[in-house]
């Protein structure tokens, strides 16, 4: 145990000597902050809705007149062209008559896995046909801030949360990779990796002090994500059973930046590379469709990022957190043993 926290108060003191110790530990904290610029406030959440308003599946002014009070209108020409409109980025609903039902058609954006959502135009044209039927009776809708009680279970939280907090993780991950990477590099630049060999100090000694600072700062930043995502409502144990899960993948990610590099500028060039592998199967992940999520499931990282996202979306059952975790664990496994030899060559 000596020797282990020897290492690490050698390790911390270096990397903050070190310019790109400062970067690293500076850099997550502006991620955040820009972040946060991009969730929407309350007042900033209002629904647009996209309304075909020519040709066959034209939508009535009558009825265009009657929901613009409650939305943003967006007049579009075509069903195809609304499709397209729901593809962006915003909270965006479309709408079109179909002649064949002789119904309006609500059409609603993709929402995050199990994020259940509801029409705006749906609830509007309801309450208005049924005003028209009963006279002056009373709404059956009533607009206010707030969801309704049937819809309580649903997730609040924004997507630029939910989703972003996942791949702050990961980019996490990353850094802290990094950090070990750096610091191995940095030993075999001065000498200190022959010196170690003949001291008291034992391979796994050394590398689990070279852990010991990165999960330090994951551990720190993941308070403070939860907390400028606004996110601190979600389960914290399982964010930081995720954490201590993903301890594996950040140092096989960092032995083998280690190994691969001799000096700190190869050490950032392998870096990006191994980097861009990573972010690769994040946004496999999250921009395949999920027939094709099969794609990604060779990459740990991948299921780091799903379970992250499913505790901020409150979509994760413990048991899923098990057996997810155990697929983490044993694909870095497989990758170890895999880049044993390369690993351990480099760093010999």
């Amino acid at each position: 145990m000596k020797q282990i926290i020897q290492v690490f108060i050698t390790d911390l003191r270096m990397n903050l000597k070190h310019w790109m110790g400062a970067y690293m530990v500076i850099v997550p904290m502006a991620i955040l902050i820009i972040l946060r610029f991009f969730i929407p406030s309350m007042e900033s959440t209002n629904s647009t809705l996209a309304i075909v308003t020519e040709g066959p599946n034209a939508v009535k002014q009558e009825m265009v007149e009657i929901l613009s009070p409650y939305a943003k209108i967006k007049e579009i020409s075509s069903i195809e062209a609304m499709e397209q409109k729901l593809r962006g980025i915003g909270s965006v609903e479309g709408l079109y008559w179909d002649n064949d039902t002789e119904k309006y058609v609500s059409v609603l954006e993709k929402s995050p896995k199990g994020n259940s959502v509801y029409s705006v135009a749906s609830q509007i044209i309801r309450q208005h046909y049924y005003q028209l039927e009963n006279g002056d009776s009373e709404p059956i809708v009533t607009f206010k801030a707030g969801v309704p009680e049937e819809l309580s279970d649903r997730s609040v939280i924004s997507p630029v949360a939910s989703t972003g907090g996942s791949i702050f993780f990961v980019f996490m991950i990353i850094i802290s990779g990094f950090i070990i990477g750096l610091g191995i590099v940095d030993d075999k630049e001065n000498g200190t990796d022959r010196a170690i060999l003949v001291s008291p100090v034992t391979k796994s000694e050394y590398f689990i002090g070279k852990s010991i600072y990165p999960l330090i700062l994951i551990l720190i930043y993941a308070i403070i994500a939860l907390l400028v995502l606004g996110l601190m409502d979600v389960n914290i144990l399982q964010v930081y059973v995720l954490v201590v899960v993903s301890l594996a993948t950040t140092l096989l990610f960092g032995l083998l930046l280690g190994a691969l590099a001799n000096n700190e500028n190869e050490a950032i060039g392998v870096g990006k590379l191994l980097s861009w592998v990573v972010m690769l199967a994040i946004l496999g992940g999250t921009l395949l469709p999920e027939n094709w999520q099969w794609a990604v499931w060779w990459a740990p990282f991948y299921w780091i990022f799903d379970m992250m996202e499913g505790v901020f979306t409150k979509d994760i059952e413990w048991i899923e957190i098990v057996w997810k975790s155990a697929i983490t664990i044993s694909l870095t496994a497989v990758f170890t043993v895999l880049l044993r030899k390369k690993i351990i060559k480099g760093l010999s």
